[in-house]
């Protein structure tokens, strides 16, 4: 299995130009998402190649801006290689709100140890956790995680 560094990679904003790149990345992934306007959308490039992308969402609630954090995907042949943790170690000094996301129950140490902690759905906005209740309705096995915006 390779070994990678930061350094290798480049993380990109993608320009609303472009994605339609990101939207054929997640097609190629075989991952049900779209890039779409007014979401920022980062990809991960390693030799000019995207490898992972993902969508942090602007919401604003009771007039406190927030992101949420959606559709990370990484290509299928470089998972188990720790480049979703390079994206997300990158992209974090960015995080200019909270950003919630509601990840697979496996994941949470992986989100843990980029910082994100697991909430309860009473210490969150009631938007937030009812759409987490209705998830979990539908029989998925996922957590409510926050990381708070970078200093």
């Amino acid at each position: 299995m390779p070994s990678y560094c930061l350094e290798q990679f480049e993380l990109q904003l993608v320009p609303e130009a472009s994605l339609p790149l990101v939207t054929k990345f997640y097609k190629t992934c075989r991952y049900p998402a779209k890039a779409g306007r007014g979401e920022r959308v980062y990809c991960l490039r390693l030799e000019g190649e995207i490898v992972a992308a993902l969508k942090l969402m602007p919401k604003n609630f009771a007039d406190a801006p927030w992101l949420f954090l959606r559709a990370m995907c990484v290509l299928p042949q470089m998972q188990g290689q720790g480049i979703g943790k390079i994206m997300l170690r990158l992209l974090k000094p960015y995080f200019d709100q909270d950003v919630y996301c509601y990840p697979f129950s496996h994941l949470e140490s992986f989100y843990g140890s980029i910082g994100f902690a697991r909430l309860a759905p009473e210490e969150t906005a009631a938007e937030m956790s009812h759409a987490y209740q209705r998830l979990l309705d539908q029989g998925r096995d996922v957590l409510m995680m926050s990381c708070e915006a970078a200093s």
